[in-house]
């Protein structure tokens, strides 16, 4: 199964955006634009995710529909409190696979450290996800994900 994982967009702080709680953060307006122009990537690589899983915090959710508006999943899209930033990467790990089980792809969109940390359980690879950043990795029955590619916006062209 070919599992992408997508750090939410750029979102300002809660004191920015006016609200009281970390979980209600929107997204900017460029973390929006990033977050298509990575949807965009995915697609121009082939990608079709079968379904978008997201953490149930508002700046995942809505970088969750700026993909979805782009990648149109066949199964939609659909809150996934293990990516809400709280569970250690491997337990995460075991509940993606779960999910994701009879699946051939997978958008998983959420938070940072968790993300990260679940990229080198799964791959042994390292990379630094940015806002609105990318990792493409292919599952194994056993044994550690491929790790295929990885990008942070910065690394894409602007429209």
């Amino acid at each position: 199964m070919k599992l992408y994982i997508l750090r939410h967009g750029q979102s300002p702080s809660a004191a920015e955006a006016k609200v009281a709680k970390d979980f209600d953060r929107p997204l900017s307006e460029q973390g929006r634009r990033d977050v298509r122009r990575a949807a965009r990537l995915l697609a121009e690589r082939g990608a079709h995710p079968d379904l978008i899983l997201h953490s149930p915090l508002v700046r995942a959710a809505q970088t969750a529909k700026e993909a979805a508006a782009v990648l149109k999943p066949a199964r939609g899209l659909e809150a996934f409190t293990p990516l809400a930033n709280e569970l250690p990467a491997e337990d995460l790990a075991g509940e993606l696979r779960r999910r994701s089980q009879g699946l051939g792809e997978v958008l998983a969109v959420g938070h940072q450290p968790q993300l990260g940390e679940l990229v080198a359980a799964l791959s042994n690879a390292v990379f630094n996800l940015r806002p609105a950043g990318l990792v493409s990795l292919e599952l194994k029955d056993s044994g550690p994900a491929s790790f295929l590619w990885a990008c942070n916006p910065e690394d894409l062209p602007v429209p």
